[in-house]
């Protein structure tokens, strides 16, 4: 049973993923209650340990990857629980935000990696770039949520005060290059980190799609 599990997981890790994240996307918009963010982030963090455990790394590094994911959450936790309280919130909001960048651009590099090795295009090849397209976008959004935690005013947005769904909603909007307009970057640093996600929005699916070209090999 457990073989056939870890076939079927191996087979579609990345549809798997890609499930979740949309999922956690909508969740992330209804969800208040502070057991069900805990929740959420659990189910992230799972989801994405278990398809980074079909890439057979090296034992060191792949318990490396589990004590950064440990931290992520512990520190997501911390997070979540101060937010009650309008009181020395900033140091485990860093904490959380900066364990989280870290395990991102982790996964999102050993995403990449496997990926581009890949010398097969499959349907899982085009569903994992998706993903990895998604997960950048999350990336962005912790770099926008720090810098907001440091300048509330580095943002303005037309419905009032900023929420944290509306910094994610930002960050997708940016990095699909919509820009509706509502929320806007003011300070220097919103607009140039804002900048840099809308580049990588237009370079990455050039660069995965020639990938994809390039790889694809007809009978």
């Amino acid at each position: 049973m457990k073989i056939i599990c870890l076939q079927s997981l191996t087979n579609h890790k990345y549809t798997h993923l890609l499930l979740t994240l949309l999922l956690l996307f909508v969740a992330y918009a209804v969800v208040g209650e502070i057991a069900a963010e805990i929740t959420l982030s659990l189910i992230l963090l799972t989801a994405i340990v278990l398809i980074v455990r079909t890439f057979y790394l090296q034992k060191r590094a792949f318990y490396f990857y589990i004590v950064i994911a440990g931290l992520a959450f512990v520190s997501d936790c911390i997070y979540i629980l101060f937010t009650q309280s309008s009181y020395h919130r900033l140091i485990p909001a860093l904490m959380a935000d900066s364990i989280y960048i870290g395990f991102l651009i982790l996964s999102i590099v050993l995403m990449l990696r496997k990926l581009f090795e890949s010398t097969k295009v499959t349907i899982d090849t085009i569903v994992g770039g998706i993903c990895v397209f998604l997960l950048i976008g999350d990336l962005w959004f912790l770099f926008y949520s720090g810098i907001y935690l440091f300048h509330p005013d580095a943002f303005t947005y037309v419905g009032g005060r900023i929420q944290t769904f509306d910094l994610l909603y930002f960050s997708f909007t940016t990095l699909t290059t919509v820009g509706y307009g509502d929320v806007t970057p003011v300070s220097q640093l919103a607009k140039v980190v804002a900048n840099f996600e809308a580049i990588i929005g237009v370079i990455y699916p050039a660069i995965f799609i020639s990938r994809l070209v390039g790889g694809y090999h007809p009978k």
